[in-house]
């Protein structure tokens, strides 16, 4: 939720209706979540069984949907049937267990999410705070709904204690009314779990009708709040509409959570109304593994060909990934009227090739997609289909645990090393 005046009532009778943006972030984070709780449960012999899930700015957990002319679930219904999700396409027997924490300043808006959204969900038996446990084919699932009244910037110690002492991994839901709502320090606090994640959305439609201007007065506010001494030289920007200035605002930002926020993994969304060039927000993760990253990546693609835009370089259909802030080429487009894939490929050819070239002893899987993940919309499979031509074309051979290999999928350790004779690399013949 990321508008001040969106306002629900107690009784559910009076609820919001629905933005497209906010539709497409909702499915974005749904599919997410339930390819999250998947990868992590069946992760080895017995994989992650704890998890908390934390929706900061819950709001009351429903809309009006006029595109559809029904009912439209918010993020709390969405997180906890996620779960569901994951958990069932798991398949494990040993057992989940979630807790979900939703916090809003506002009680009425609560009170709509436990009353009116929560029971037409299905879901009011989780609307009384206690654990329930229910029991399937596959195992046992323990849930529980815990909701707070209050700003979540005086809740995230508590969310902290949370789940750092229920152990396993946490998510950060952060979909705030503001830019001054989240503060730096509390993402630094986040991040510093070692298992631990942010969605966060940050409303840059709102910030540029104050940004540019030196007469705006919450200026020193937005300084010390997000910790920006240093970054953001608002000499450059002007009226933040033109790509190169939200490029760069973007940027920064990447830059700051990544120096102050201690963030160890970024990958970035703009949110885009349909035909129209204007960001409305951008749409961070930030995650301390690569393999969170990737998930998140698999996911996005399966909304490529929404009619909605992300925001990759520059602006499109379709969609687009992060821009990693140290990178300043602005030469990738992917729309829908286009081929992706190619477009994908293409962009992994540059960030690959000169790396493994650079690299006379060989590099590992991991070390490679470590320095390049954040740099590309490709995914893991992506990144194993355009590794396997190189290979087909003798540009490369794979090492794993000292002898060649022709497997396809690749493993985190493999070596990955310019042949001993190699051609001149030359892609235009398959990314054309």
């Amino acid at each position: 939720m990321n508008n001040s005046d969106t306002k629900w009532s107690a009784d559910g009778k009076t609820i919001p209706e629905i933005e497209q943006h906010t539709k497409t972030k909702h499915l974005l984070t749904e599919q997410y979540v339930t390819d999250l709780i998947y990868t992590l449960h069946r992760t080895g012999r017995r994989g992650v069984t704890n998890f908390t899930i934390i929706d900061g700015f819950s709001g009351g957990g429903i809309y009006n949907d006029r595109e559809s002319n029904s009912i439209w679930f918010g993020s709390p219904i969405r997180l906890i049937n996620a779960v569901r999700k994951g958990y069932l396409k798991s398949e494990r027997t040993y057992p989940l267990n979630v807790k979900f924490i939703f916090i809003d300043k506002r009680k009425e808006h609560l009170e709509c999410l436990k009353n009116a959204a929560m029971s037409q969900a299905g879901l009011e038996q989780l609307s009384d705070e206690q654990q329930h446990t229910f029991k399937s084919e596959f195992g046992e699932r323990t849930e529980q709904c815990e909701f707070i009244t209050d700003e979540f910037e005086n809740k995230v110690n508590y969310c902290i204690f949370q789940a750092d002492n229920r152990k396993g991994h946490s998510l950060f839901f952060l979909d705030p009314f503001g830019w001054s709502d989240v503060s730096m320090e509390s993402f630094r606090k986040i991040n510093n779990l070692n298992k631990s994640e942010i969605i966060y959305t940050f409303m840059i439609d709102f910030i540029k009708r104050f940004i540019y201007d030196p007469k705006w007065q919450a200026r020193d506010t937005f300084a010390k709040v997000l910790e920006t001494d240093g970054y953001f030289d608002l000499n450059h920007f002007q009226t933040l509409d033109t790509f190169g200035e939200q490029a760069e605002f973007r940027n920064e930002f990447m830059r700051l959570f990544r120096s102050r926020g201690n963030a160890k993994k970024i990958i970035t969304f703009a949110m885009m109304p349909k035909n129209n060039d204007r960001v409305l927000y951008y749409l961070f993760h930030i995650c301390n593994h690569l393999r969170a990253l990737e998930v998140m990546k698999d996911g996005s693609w399966k909304f490529n060909n929404l009619n909605y835009q992300y925001h990759y370089d520059i602006y499109g259909f379709g969609f687009k990934a992060a821009l990693f802030y140290e990178d300043n080429q602005l030469d990738l487009k992917l729309d829908i009227n286009q081929d992706s894939q190619t477009a994908c490929i293409h962009r992994l050819s540059k960030d690959l090739d000169k790396i493994i070239h650079n690299s006379p002893n060989g590099i590992s899987f991991q070390d490679l997609c470590n320095k390049t993940m954040e740099r590309n919309p490709a995914t893991r499979q992506q990144y194993f289909e355009y590794l396997s031509f190189l290979r087909e074309a003798k540009e490369i051979e794979v090492i794993r645990k000292g002898k060649k290999t022709n497997s396809k999928k690749l493993e985190n350790g493999d070596i990955i090393k310019v042949s001993p004779q190699p051609i001149l690399f030359n892609m235009r013949g398959y990314i054309s």
